[in-house]
């Protein structure tokens, strides 16, 4: 009656020692019943991930992504949880009590999840905290990076002309990438990192679609 087509809830994650840790509020549970009743009432189903939470680790990512997978959303999120001023993280940061994931270790992750979902044709409508303003003063600690998805994308298109390679056994010299129309820089990667790495094994690359 109000026009509403879709809601979104903040799971965050399926294992409940990391939700008990981050407070929550709600267990894996909850969220299973939450979604059940929203699809059944008929309304877009969007599903909202972190990564890096205390208590988190690669392994139970993963197993959230597949238990959110399963609860067949539509859209998801995939946050990677920043240290903000004036937060009881904040404060378990400066105490050695948390210590979160580097960005390079976040891309990496994240870029797999990115892949997971979108292979299970569940698009991933934000990957990545917005840049807004006050962000960057209040960060104390954390992965942010303002083109976090780029930089993903750029890991998933190297990871596949790595594997490409190795596939057809190419020796280091000249190699031609065709990639998708609009792909070119974020096979390139940001500051040319991709080519550098390429360019490290041997391999001069030029891009074409």
């Amino acid at each position: 009656n109000y026009g509403v087509t879709a809601i979104e809830l903040g799971a965050q994650s399926m294992d409940n020692g990391v939700l008990a840790l981050a407070r929550r509020g709600h267990n894996a549970n909850h969220v299973e019943q939450a979604a059940r009743l929203i699809k059944e009432a008929g309304f877009s189903l969007g599903l909202q991930m972190m990564t890096g939470l205390p208590g988190d680790g690669e392994e139970t990512t993963l197993q959230t992504a597949e238990k959110l997978a399963a609860l067949r959303p539509d859209t998801m999120r995939i946050y990677p949880a920043l240290t903000l001023e004036g937060t009881e993280l904040a404060q378990r940061y400066r105490a050695g009590e948390y210590l979160p994931p580097t960005l390079e270790e976040t891309v990496e992750l994240c870029a797999r999840l990115l892949l997971y979902f979108e292979q299970r044709g569940i698009r991933v409508i934000r990957l990545g905290l917005q840049d807004e303003e006050g962000l960057r003063e209040r960060l104390v600690a954390g992965p942010y990076h303002p083109a976090l998805r780029e930089l993903c994308e750029g890991k998933i298109l190297l990871d596949a002309a790595l594997d490409e390679t190795s596939r057809q056994k190419l020796l280091p010299g000249p190699i031609t990438i065709y990639v998708a129309a609009g792909s070119q820089s974020k096979m390139a990667g940001q500051n040319r990192r991709n080519l550098l790495h390429l360019e490290s094994l041997g391999y001069r690359c030029k891009i074409h679609t």
